[in-house]
């Protein structure tokens, strides 16, 4: 540092030591030489490299995957192809380097939603004199409603990816940060992500955090698309995060994985009182196969987690007359829930992709919002749909891509009776059918990697029916009353969206 200190120095005397400078030269000189003494002040005042490393390199790379938790279509779309490296280097004798990325993003749309519901009631007495049911126009009825919602939605997401080569392999943590926002007020912060891995050799790692499930079928019309602000419909194949341990080998196109997972979850609000977690003292596994080559790849994922009868045994129930009570569960079933399901893509040169999915599977129902289960519903069901998505190329700028999909729920006959001992009251929910259609669309528009603008639109339906038996008297083992309920919901939303990525 000195020498060229003093290089720069004497350059600038021997200019001012010319013969035929003037004095306005001179003054012009004085203010370089002021300038540079300045540099020279602020980069002999900077932080040194650490002690025992020689090197720390800052530059743009590829976003890097972690080991073992590979990301999803619509991760890799969200976060774009590029992040800053951070690169430390050690001497001879330190121990091992470390590399730091960090990539994210901020994505802001205005969406619009129309949802648009009709329902019905035939209701029946039983006369038991003919033995006959008799239709009661006074409790029978329909309705509809149709709702218009407007919004600006936001969300920001930041990750972490830090590995060190150590003398047992690559040991590393990625941790990703996300809050999302509508309207006024600060978002609430959470991480998505939470992984910590030990690549123990090129093809085996070892890891463990909070992720998403193998079991979740990464293709067609939820696992392959971009969806910023649709797939809202019940079409994916998403068992939900969940806290695990995994253990991945890959090698060339082939890999497998298996995990550990924990089956409890977070469940309150009025399907369980009080009770924050259910199934606590339960346990899961998932475990997948898949093959990547440059025309064809697929999946084959399963899912099994435990559950717990004895905490579904009970729900609240709100009446027509908006009444609510609890009432025991006397005949459920709950034992576990699966899911198994395929998943296929093909690769039509570098224009196009088809991406199809399928599973089927059984447990309680559950409802869950960005991969985190926020209610279950202590009634058992099974399902089976599919899937498929076709995505285009059209230049280097735009892209595009439309999906279609079916969803088929059945549900079990349960017999509820009056929590209260005072009250003789129960029901039977049976014939329990659900099903769901959708499509969904996307053109999007990036003409550099930092940007992405783009048009969604969604439109799906939903076909809800059962039959509810009641009795008033409910030890006489009569049913006195039967209500059959239709309920048919279709659900529309288009946004603007647009992407800001470093």
């Amino acid at each position: 540092m000195k020498m060229i200190k003093m290089a720069l120095l004497g350059g600038a005397a021997m200019a001012v030591t010319a013969a035929s400078a003037k004095a306005d030269d001179l003054e012009a000189l004085k203010a370089q030489i002021d300038s540079l003494n300045t540099r020279i002040a602020a980069m002999e005042a900077a932080p040194s490299v650490p002690t025992g490393y020689q090197l720390i390199a800052v530059s743009e790379g590829e976003l890097q995957q972690t080991p073992g938790l590979s990301m999803s279509n619509r991760e890799l779309a969200a976060y774009g192809n590029k992040s800053t490296v951070i690169s430390v280097l050690p001497t001879a004798d330190a121990p091992a380097g470390t590399t730091i990325t960090w990539s994210g993003y901020a994505r802001a749309g205005l969406v619009y939603e129309n949802v648009s519901t009709d329902a019905s009631v035939d209701s029946y007495d039983w006369d038991q004199q003919n033995e006959e049911w008799v239709f009661d126009a006074n409790d029978s009825g329909s309705g509809s409603n149709d709702d218009d919602d407007i919004d600006v939605k936001a969300r920001g997401q930041i990750r972490v990816k830090a590995s060190t080569d150590t003398a047992v392999g690559e040991v590393g943590v990625d941790i990703r940060m996300r809050a999302n926002f509508n309207g006024n007020g600060s978002g609430d912060v959470y991480s998505d992500v939470a992984w910590g891995y030990w690549a123990m050799t090129p093809e085996l790692t070892f890891g463990g955090g909070y992720a998403g499930s193998l079991g979740n079928i990464g293709y067609g019309y939820d696992g392959a698309c971009n969806c910023y602000y649709t797939d809202n419909a019940d079409l994916g194949f998403n068992p939900n995060d969940v806290t695990q341990m995994r253990l991945s080998y890959g090698s060339g196109p082939v890999s497998f994985a298996v995990a550990l997972e924990d089956a409890s979850l977070r469940a309150g609000g009025d399907n369980f009182g009080a009770n924050d977690v259910i199934n606590g003292d339960e346990l899961g596994a998932a475990g997948e196969m898949k093959y990547s080559g440059d025309i064809f790849s697929g999946e084959i994922s399963g899912v099994w987690r435990g559950v717990n009868g004895d905490e579904y045994s009970s729900v609240e129930i709100t009446r027509a007359d908006d009444s609510k009570a609890d009432f025991d569960i006397l005949d459920s079933e709950l034992d576990a829930m699966w899911q198994v399901g395929v998943g296929l893509g093909f690769a039509l040169g570098d224009m196009a992709n088809l991406s199809l999915a399928a599973a089927m599977g059984e447990g309680p129902l559950t409802q869950s919002t960005d991969g985190n289960i926020t209610a279950a519903v202590p009634y058992n069901q099974s399902w089976w749909g599919v899937s498929a998505l076709a995505s285009f190329n059209l230049s280097d700028e735009f892209h595009a891509e439309v999906a279609a999909g079916y969803k088929k729920r059945d549900g079990d006959d349960v017999t509820l009776e009056n929590a209260d001992a005072d009250v003789d009251e129960g029901y039977l929910l049976t014939d329990a059918e659900y099903d769901t259609y959708g499509v969904l669309g996307g053109i999007y528009y990036s003409p550099v990697d930092q940007l992405t603008i783009g048009v969604e639109a969604e439109w799906y339906t939903t076909s809800t029916s059962y039959s509810v038996y009641g009795d008033e008297n409910f030890e006489d083992d009569v049913w006195d009353t039967v209500e059959d309920v239709e309920v048919d919901q279709d659900t529309f939303s288009i946004d603007l969206v647009s992407v800001w990525r470093f």
